[in-house]
C-alpha cells in the first residue's frame, strides 16, 4: 500500500539512529537526515487520549484500529528528495511487520 504512494525509490542507505525514551518522550535522530520528538497526550486529568475506530489503521498493519495519540515535531532533508519537509502530528499504535 505504501509504495504506491511514491512515485521514484531511492536505493536504500544504512546510517546511525540515535533514540532516546525517557519515559515521557521518545526522540530519534537520524544522523544528518531529520529528527522527531513526540509524547503521549494526556487531558487534564493525565490520562493518555486515544482515537478508536481509525479504520484505515488496518491498511497499515496496526493490531486493532486504537491509535494513541502522541503530537510530535519531526524534520527531514535529504539532498536527493525534492525539498526539505516538517510534521506537527502524530500517533501512536502496536503494529506488524509481517505481510497478509
Amino acid at each position: 500500500m505504501i509504495s504506491s504512494l511514491a512515485s521514484k525509490w531511492l536505493p536504500t542507505q544504512r546510517t546511525k539512529i540515535d533514540i532516546n525514551d525517557d519515559g515521557t518522550n521518545l526522540t530519534a535522530t537520524v544522523v544528518s537526515f531529520g529528527k522527531i520528538k513526540s509524547g503521549e497526550l494526556k487531558n487534564e486529568s493525565g490520562r493518555t487520549m486515544t482515537l478508536q475506530g481509525a479504520g484505515f489503521a488496518a491498511a497499515f498493519g496496526m493490531d486493532d484500529e486504537t491509535f494513541t495519540m502522541a503530537p510530535s515535531a519531526s524534520q527531514w532533508s535529504d539532498p536527493d528528495l525534492p525539498h526539505q519537509f516538517t510534521t506537527e502530528s502524530g500517533v501512536m499504535a502496536k503494529f506488524s511487520w509481517r505481510g497478509g
